[in-house]
């Protein structure tokens, strides 16, 4: 091998390396301004904030979830089907009159 093939093995490497280390860098979630360095009044600005935000957060989960008036989201109270046909007292009834007769039953002239 020669030392160029070798350097650009060793860059491939490095980068690889590189990329696998850094893949699991990201933060999720609310990200959160880091603390100032200077400034005495600066870090009670900030300890003031940080407090304001965590009273707030904490009060908003106190507060119970709004009802939905989505339909979907409510247990179901009657049966998911379409309700009977007027007139008709069961599925193997007859049918009131006017109603085309079922495919395949007697009755045609």
């Amino acid at each position: 091998m020669t030392i160029r093939a070798l350097k650009i093995t060793a860059l491939i490497g490095v980068a690889a390396l590189a990329a696998g280390g850094l893949s699991a860098c990201g933060k999720t979630g609310e990200l959160v301004q880091p603390a100032p360095l200077f400034g005495a009044q600066a870090k009670a600005d900030y300890d003031a904030k940080q407090q304001a935000d965590a009273e707030a957060r904490a009060a908003k989960r106190a507060q119970p979830d709004p009802v939905s008036t989505d339909p979907t989201s409510q247990p179901l109270d009657q049966a998911p089907y379409a309700q009977p046909i007027p007139g008709q007292s069961g599925p193997f009834s007859h049918s009131p009159q006017g109603a085309l007769p079922s495919p395949g039953t007697a009755g045609a002239q």
